[in-house]
């Protein structure tokens, strides 16, 4: 496993050259913009990574193409973020009117469900029809210098990847992106909101502090409201090699503030997260996980994780922004399921199975058909070919909708919609609880 980040997360504090080809200065003051990526989800994959070596927009009128975004490759899982929008580059950016953008990409990564019994995750061979993308913005973007701008590149998953074969055997990739923009207004991740932004800290200079991603660093700002948590109350407490995960919001000159600070591990913990695929013993004692991130800086990542589960083991629910009244389901070694996704952090050790000193269930994303919509919910009808309903068994699932819900889409019978949240395991069925609700798009 590596020492990571999560999410990838690229460049803070990267100032962009002008013109094709030009290089990138590190810049450890405020951005005017900030490069996420998020992900329209095929439900039968459950991790799809690329890596993304250059990005840069096409200037339209007067404005000039700019140089390479990316000061060095990124390796994004896409599948994790389905629902949820995570930062790429953190640049500043000429201010002007751009149509649209190219990137570079390479080294797709398809990991499916077989037919096995019971189903296990298998990498499959992929094809990159082409290691260039072309994208074409619907209405051209402005960036300023007086405002931060969010700019969103969301992969089309359902429509960039191919699969042949029933269960699936090989994948053809064509990447396509849609792209949006917004100010930075922290109203949700959209508009330059960060949640759990993961990484391990680098140094400390009160009342900021800087933590190193998967490919650069990202500076934090705290305040008098910045909450500290799991082990530390404040931020002289926090130490340069902790694991930490971050939430946080874009002030309007495009610097960081965190909201919250929670440390994950100390400098020599490892972390995981993925889909469950196993379940060993009643109360579990060992699960299987279909690696999407982890931390390791392996070229050539495992399929799986196996995690070792003790009378020691901290299990967790993250609500963030949600409201559960005080009611939130189980979520321990009685109450988990293959289909949940989750992250496991480790103290030390490094032998298989992995020792989980914490599981955390994390958010996911399932889409499918709406029907018996009320208010308070609705129920989910997935593909049957999706990867949940193939480990489950289970093609439908309840969905509840609480305060703190983001309904980007009202939900319809009848509808398609795409549903982010928290899956909860009881007695054999499986239970929803929506942190937002869209249309996959």
């Amino acid at each position: 496993m590596k020492r990571y980040l999560l999410l990838a997360v690229a460049m803070v504090a990267m100032i962009l050259a002008t013109g094709c080809g030009g290089t990138n200065n590190l810049n450890a003051g405020p951005t005017n913009a900030t490069i996420n990526t998020t992900d329209g989800l095929n439900d039968q994959i459950v991790k799809f990574e690329l890596s993304v070596s250059s990005l840069t927009l096409t200037g339209s009128g007067t404005t000039a193409t700019t140089g390479n975004l990316l000061s060095k490759t990124s390796e994004v899982e896409f599948v994790h973020q389905a629902g949820s929008f995570e930062p790429l580059a953190l640049v500043n950016i000429p201010p002007g009117t751009y149509s649209g953008a190219s990137l570079t990409v390479s080294n797709p990564e398809v990991v499916v469900m077989n037919n096995a019994v019971p189903p296990a995750p298998v990498k499959i061979p992929t094809t990159l029809t082409s290691g260039s993308v072309t994208v074409t913005f619907t209405a051209p973007i402005t960036v300023t210098s007086s405002n931060s701008s969010v700019i969103n590149f969301d992969l089309d998953l359902a429509n960039s990847v191919v699969l042949t074969g029933t269960p699936p055997t090989s994948a053809t990739v064509t990447a396509k992106f849609n792209v949006t923009t917004a100010t930075a207004t922290n109203t949700d991740e959209d508009s330059g909101e960060m949640d759990d932004v993961h990484g391990s800290v680098t140094a400390i200079a009160a009342p900021n502090f800087t933590i190193q991603t998967e490919t650069s660093s990202i500076v934090f700002a705290t305040d008098a409201n910045t909450q500290f948590k799991d082990g530390i109350t404040s931020l002289s407490q926090l130490k340069v090699g902790d694991i930490v995960e971050v939430d946080g919001t874009t002030k309007p000159d495009g610097s960081k503030l965190a909201t919250k600070v929670g440390v994950e591990e100390s400098q020599s913990g490892e972390e995981a997260e993925g889909v469950i695929t196993a379940v060993t013993g009643a109360p579990a004692t060992q699960l299987t996980i279909a690696h999407q991130v982890d931390s390791s800086n392996s070229a050539t990542p495992p399929v799986t994780v196996d995690l070792a589960i003790s009378a020691s083991t901290a299990f967790s629910v993250r609500t963030d922004k949600l409201n559960l009244g005080g009611t939130t389901p189980a979520f321990d070694a009685s109450h988990i399921g293959v289909g949940q996704r989750v992250e496991a952090d480790t103290g030390s050790s490094t032998v298989s199975p992995m020792p989980a000193d914490k599981i955390k269930l994390r958010e996911q994303a399932l889409v499918g058909t709406v029907s018996g919509a009320s208010a308070s919910g609705f129920t989910l009808t997935l593909n049957a070919s999706s990867a949940f309903a193939t480990l489950t068994g289970q093609s439908t699932i309840a969905v509840s909708i609480v305060s703190g819900t983001n309904q980007k889409v009202t939900p319809a019978n009848n509808n398609t919609v795409r549903v982010r949240g928290l899956i909860f395991f009881n007695a054999g069925t499986y239970s929803m609880i929506s942190s937002r609700i869209d249309d996959n798009q």
